[in-house]
């Protein structure tokens, strides 16, 4: 059950997981993403020229597939919307004002991406003034065939900004969010839903597809399930994983592995050095416990304090995931 798959596993359907498939052709073999790919784009803009060779290539073979030739040309005119929100995009974040209006004539126009920017920067206050309300209109448009911005639909029922708080209406947007393009934080927050709900199961499932995605909450929160059905061993494994890459949770739970011996032999030393790591990264939580209870002498507190200081010095800060802002693109490591 704790088995990683590779982040690339190809699922039932025949498709990456995270990637939604737009269109099909049995007869030319082709499975377009233009939302995973703009998003790729996104990350790059330079292979904004690569990307539109792939969406043209295709059409080529139009002769041999009815119909496939309306479907192109439909396919090419997106991709064209799409670069001229990456151009907009660009634009904005090289400190153009007059790229804000651009990319709300866009979203006006109906350009789904625009839709979810708007969004993204009016909930945001992001060159414009914050209004989460005008978000949600944005956003909830752009939903209609862009899976990202239904997770941050699912954001704004979640914490009830500009719109009544819903969470079941939260819920049911993170989980499309989830499986339709594959959005860690909406993996994230089902799990964690599933887990205050007493769903192990659920909760597991959630937290392996955000694991599988690098995610470090994901890992924390594998290692955390196991660790309550007693698979100490398993769990150890996971949150010391979760750790290494400095989820600021699991040292507390690896602390009490080695002050109980759970899946690991007991060690106060080892058990003291991680609670203080825990409290290095948790600064705010110090006086959550103390460190005389585990009964160590001079020395071994020494051999404790060096464990954590250098464990602190050497294991920066931990992954940078948002899970109370909207978003404008699926995080990745």
């Amino acid at each position: 059950m704790g088995a990683h798959r590779h982040h690339g596993e190809r699922g039932k359907s025949g498709y990456s997981a995270g990637i939604h498939p737009c269109y099909y052709s049995s007869t030319t073999h082709v499975a377009i993403s233009h939302g995973y790919i703009f998003m790729q784009i996104l990350r790059h803009p330079g292979r904004a020229l690569i990307a539109l060779a792939l969406f043209t290539a295709p059409f080529a073979m139009a002769e041999e597939a009815p119909g496939m030739a309306d479907k192109m040309m439909a396919v090419l005119g997106e991709a064209k919307d799409s670069a001229e929100v990456l151009r907009a995009w660009s634009a904005y974040r090289s400190g153009s004002k007059a790229a804000i209006g651009e990319m709300f004539a866009l979203a006006k126009n109906g350009n789904a991406t625009a839709q979810n920017f708007a969004g993204w920067m009016l909930d945001n206050g992001k060159g414009v003034k914050q209004d989460s309300a005008a978000a949600f209109n944005y956003f909830a448009a752009s939903a209609r065939t862009y899976p990202l911005a239904k997770y941050n639909l699912g954001v704004l029922y979640f914490f009830g900004r500009g719109v009544p708080k819903n969470e079941d209406r939260a819920m049911a947007m993170f989980k499309e969010a989830a499986t339709g393009a594959g959005v860690q934080q909406a993996q994230v927050r089902l799990a964690l839903h599933a887990l205050s709900k007493g769903d192990r199961n659920e909760a597991w499932k959630w937290a392996n597809e955000a694991s599988n995605r690098g995610n470090v909450l994901g890992f924390y929160l594998i290692g955390r399930i196991l660790f309550e059905k007693k698979s100490y061993k398993e769990a150890y494994a996971w949150l010391m994983k979760a750790s290494q890459a400095s989820e600021a949770n699991s040292p507390a739970l690896m602390s009490k592995i080695y002050e109980q011996g759970l899946g690991a032999d007991k060690n106060p030393v080892m058990a003291a050095a991680w609670w203080m790591i825990y409290t290095g990264k948790n600064k705010d939580k110090v006086g959550a416990g103390s460190l005389p209870s585990f009964n160590l002498d001079d020395a071994e507190m020494r051999e404790a304090t060096s464990f954590a200081n250098n464990w602190l010095a050497t294991h920066g800060s931990s992954q940078k995931v948002d899970y109370k802002n909207t978003i404008y693109e699926v995080f990745a490591r």
